[in-house]
C-alpha cells in the first residue's frame, strides 16, 4: 500500500540536505540556502540521520534552543528548517473540501470510516476496492476514481482542495502527472480552467509551481516510483 504521506524515517538527512540546497524555496525560507552544508554537518554531528529524527530534535521551543546551543545554528534558522521539514508531511483534510464532490457521497464514505483525504487514498487505492465500495454505496466507480485522483494530488505540498480540483480539470490526474509537467504549460492550463469555470483562485507564480513539482518528485522517489536524480 502506498502511504498518503512520506515516511520521514526513510528520508535521510543527507537527502534532505540535497533537496533543501537544490530546491526552489519559497521567499520566507530562502535563508536556508546560506551555509547549508555547514549547518547540516553540525546537525549530523548530533546523531541526526533522517527527517524523523530531525523533526523530533526540533519538536518544541526548548528543543530548538538546545540544538541552537549545541551547534551554534541560529534559532530562527532552525525554526525555518523545522517548517521546511514539516512541509514534507502531507496534511489530510475532509473530502467535502473538494469542490464538485456531492455532499451525499462524502457522508456515505464517512459512514464507512473514510473521513478525509488520507483515509480515502490509503483505503481505496485499487480498482477492486473502488468496485466494492461502489457496489455497497451506490457511488459510481468513475466518481470514486475522481476522488482518488484528487486525494493523490492533495499529497503535494502547496496543493489544496481547490488547486487539486483545478488541475484535475486541466487533465493532471496524479502525482506522477504533476511531477512530469512543465511549469509554464501547467500555468497556462491552470489559468484556462479558472477562466472557464470561474473558480475563486488566484494566479500562480511559476516558481511556486516548480516548488510543487519538486515535492511531487520527492513523493515518487520515496515510493520507489521515480529514481533519485544523479548529482
Amino acid at each position: 500500500m502506498e502511504r498518503y504521506s512520506i515516511e520521514p524515517a526513510k528520508l535521510s538527512l543527507e537527502r534532505f540536505f540535497e533537496l533543501t540546497r537544490s530546491k526552489k524555496l519559497i521567499p520566507s525560507r530562502i535563508t536556508l540556502h546560506h551555509k547549508t552544508r555547514e549547518r547540516f554537518r553540525l546537525l549530523a554531528g548530533l546523531g541526526i540521520e533522517n527527517l524523523a529524527q530531525l523533526t523530533g530534535a526540533l519538536g518544541n521551543k526548548k528543543k530548538i534552543q538546545q540544538v541552537a546551543s549545541s551547534t551554534g545554528i541560529p534559532v530562527e534558522i532552525l525554526v525555518l528548517l523545522k517548517r521546511e521539514a514539516g512541509s514534507y508531511m502531507a496534511k489530510p483534510f475532509p473530502l467535502s473540501d473538494f469542490p464538485g464532490i456531492p455532499y451525499e457521497f462524502t457522508e456515505v464514505l464517512k459512514s464507512r470510516g473514510i473521513r478525509n483525504t488520507r483515509d480515502f487514498f490509503e483505503n481505496v487505492q485499487s480498482s477492486s476496492q473502488r468496485r466494492e465500495i461502489s457496489t455497497s454505496t451506490g457511488i459510481p466507480e468513475s466518481r470514486l476514481q475522481e476522488i482518488y485522483s484528487l486525494c493523490d494530488l492533495s499529497r503535494i505540498t502547496g496543493v489544496g482542495s481547490l488547486y487539486a480540483r483545478i488541475i484535475f480539470e486541466a487533465g493532471i490526474r496524479s502525482t506522477l502527472d504533476f511531477a512530469n509537467t512543465n511549469a509554464e504549460i501547467h500555468n497556462e492550463k491552470y489559468m484556462k480552467v479558472i477562466e472557464k469555470s470561474g473558480y475563486p483562485a488566484k494566479p500562480l507564480a511559476e516558481d511556486d509551481i516548480r516548488y510543487c513539482i519538486d515535492y511531487a518528485k520527492v513523493i515518487l522517489e520515496m515510493a520507489g516510483i521515480m529514481k533519485k536524480p544523479r548529482s
